[in-house]
């Protein structure tokens, strides 16, 4: 009944959540000898997934040719050290990116809730 951009749009907001999480973790360990930085990596993904020729099948039990939802990786930051103990979490950074995901999910939320708002006026012919 939907069309793809609720998966994409409910997969990019999971995907803001978990960032927040992760930059959450990385300043808790901003201290911690030897530790390394997560982070997600998604719109790559999401890029190269548009960017696959999608082919028609003519059967159900065709292979599909592309992947019908595009899944983030999370990635640890292992090649550099800010610190002599090993550790690479720049505190200032993570909340630069904090900041940046949580303007993200507003607008991802906002463009999920005209999607629904949409699908509203039709079902209720009225605005």
């Amino acid at each position: 009944m939907f069309n793809s951009n609720f998966d994409t749009l409910k997969t990019a907001l999971d995907v803001q959540m978990k960032r927040q999480e992760l930059h959450a973790q990385n300043i808790a360990n901003a201290e911690t000898p030897g530790y390394k930085k997560k982070y997600i990596a998604f719109e790559e993904y999401l890029q190269a997934s548009k960017m696959k020729l999608k082919l028609s099948t003519t059967n159900e039990k065709h292979l599909p040719t592309f992947p019908k939802v595009v899944t983030a990786k999370q990635i640890t930051q292992k090649s550099t050290s800010l610190t002599n103990d090993g550790n690479n979490v720049d505190i200032d950074m993570e909340v630069t990116e904090m900041v940046k995901d949580a303007l993200r999910y507003q607008v991802l939320s906002r463009l999920m809730s005209a999607n629904i708002d949409r699908y509203n006026t039709v079902i209720r012919n009225t605005r």
